[in-house]
């Protein structure tokens, strides 16, 4: 069983699966370093030069081998790969994805320090509130939806997960 985190750009996936993977001793992957290291290619020059339905396929052939992994891991996914259907049921079926939730007003104050992100980069603050509001009643579908708030800690996070899954 994966652990996975799902959530709009700049909640911060990758630092509190870093985080996270620490605590419980499982490892943690980042979906589209992993991306980069199978194809040799950053994730801006992927949208470049192919368009995002190219990198869509990508993720889901790496997404799939990712979970045919038997040791249990950390996985930090990209901001839409749960939007796809077939990847979305393979995240929510025998893992347990977590959706890491920011308000729109909070990730929008964030976005001038978020660097080489194709669909930044390429849209305006009000198209990215657009998707933003378009992909949470998908992200609403993880088993669990956790709040990245003042009084979020990830300790607590990863207590929940021990005492869920009887680690």
């Amino acid at each position: 069983m994966h652990f996975f985190l799902t959530g709009f750009m700049g909640v911060g996936k990758t630092t509190i699966g870093l985080q996270l993977s620490e605590l419980l001793e499982l490892d943690f992957i980042d979906l589209d370093q992993e991306i980069i290291n199978q194809t040799g290619l950053s994730i801006s020059e992927i949208f470049n030069n192919n368009g995002e339905d190219y990198f869509r396929v990508i993720e889901k052939d790496v997404l799939n081998k990712l979970n045919l992994q038997s040791e249990s891991s950390i996985i930090a996914l990209g901001g839409g790969t749960i939007c796809d259907h077939e990847n979305r049921k393979l995240i929510l079926q025998n893992n347990i994805c977590i959706y890491l939730y920011k308000s729109w007003e909070e990730i929008e104050k964030s976005l001038p320090k978020l660097k080489n992100r194709p669909l930044i980069d390429k849209n305006s603050p009000s198209k990215l509130r657009v998707l933003y509001n378009k992909r949470q009643s998908t992200y609403e579908l993880s088993q669990l939806k956790m709040p990245i708030n003042t009084v979020f800690e990830t300790q607590k996070l990863a207590n929940y997960l021990k005492l869920l899954t009887n680690r």
